[in-house]
């Protein structure tokens, strides 16, 4: 009798299945739970406090097509204004003053926005100054529509870090200062005396 046909045959381990689940794999599936979550609720917050960034923009892209039809400039100066100060007031909660005028209103959108590169205080956006009381003012609106554009996308509101701006100092020179008299002086001076009063004897 053969020996090799009383061997049975060799029975295979069966398949490790994927159920249930290892502890490993439980906490990385509520990590990444965790994190799609906290990105759904970032992505919501920062579409919520940059809403009124849209608001402004279309209502310049409305204002803006209103006076390349019908050219009153000051009518487009004064909704400029007024769509800045509502972005302003909706954006910047404390750091926005609503009395700020002149060239302290022009200065404080040029410092809440690095980008404009002081486009308002010494640019095209000058003509927010005192357009919008004249009967026939002088702007370039395509400019100012980039800036003010610019503006409304870029500035830091209430939510964001304001750069802080260095003024440059100008440093003069120290001027020398005399130095004191020395101890040596007094007696100097007494040597002096001394031989004059001995020339004059001889």
């Amino acid at each position: 009798m053969d020996p090799l046909a009383q061997l049975k045959d060799i029975h295979l381990p069966e398949a490790v299945g994927l159920w249930p689940l290892a502890w490993g794999w439980w906490v990385l599936l509520i990590l990444l739970v965790l994190v799609a979550l906290l990105a759904f609720w970032l992505h919501r917050r920062h579409r919520q406090r940059n809403r009124y960034r849209a608001a402004a923009l279309a209502e310049l892209q409305r204002a803006t097509l209103a006076v390349k039809q019908d050219q009153q400039v000051a009518t487009y100066l004064q909704q400029v204004s007024i769509i800045l100060r509502r972005a302003a007031l909706s954006g910047c909660g404390n750091s926005y003053q609503a009395n700020l005028k002149g060239e302290a209103w022009l200065r404080w959108l040029d410092d809440q926005c690095p980008e404009t590169r002081d486009g308002f205080s010494k640019g095209a956006g000058r003509a927010l100054l005192t357009g919008p009381y004249e009967a026939k003012p002088q702007a370039d609106i395509n400019a100012l529509q980039q800036l003010v554009s610019l503006w409304l996308q870029k500035h830091r509101n209430q939510w964001q870090k304001t750069p802080v701006r260095k003024s440059k100092e100008t440093l003069l020179p120290t001027r020398a200062q005399p130095e004191p008299p020395t101890d040596n002086a007094p007696a100097d001076d007494q040597s002096v005396n001394k031989n004059n009063k001995e020339t004059r004897n001889a």
